[in-house]
């Protein structure tokens, strides 16, 4: 048997860093809330995440050495927190659209970490439920 958590009772016990632009995307893009019964915390592999994350500007300072501690964290072995994920069918860019960390997965693609930890939300596959928004609750929120 499945157990099905919540984003919001995954955040409660280890802190989203954008949950706040995660609920956003949530909602407008999958009708659904931090109360909808669809994630799993899981180990996915990184070659299957949606490839239009991979960070091609070089010349961003700042991001390129984001991704350069987190590349050395990798090669440590330290834990990194999930990545946020929604599984989905879109196997010419990945099976897995990112909602949140970008640059663990820019790391890790880098390294050629072949798993990362992730919370993923099945909504509308994989015995996951469908979305738990109205248009009404869309409008309003």
């Amino acid at each position: 048997m499945t157990t099905w958590s919540t984003l919001a009772g995954l955040h409660r016990s280890e802190p989203c860093k954008d949950y706040g632009a995660v609920l956003d995307n949530l909602a407008v893009l999958y009708r659904s809330t931090a109360q909808l019964r669809c994630w799993k915390s899981e180990v996915v592999p990184v070659g299957e995440i949606d490839r239009v994350q991979i960070m091609d500007d070089l010349d961003d300072h700042d991001e390129t050495q984001r991704v350069k501690g987190l590349r050395s964290a990798l090669r440590r072995n330290d834990p990194l927190p999930p990545l946020v994920l929604v599984h989905g069918l879109t196997p010419d860019r990945g099976n897995y659209c990112l909602l949140d960390g970008c640059h663990r997965f820019n790391a890790a693609h880098q390294e050629g970490t072949e798993t990362l930890r992730a919370w993923v939300a099945h909504i509308n596959c994989c015995g996951g439920p469908s979305p738990d928004m109205d248009d009404t609750k869309l409008a309003a929120g």
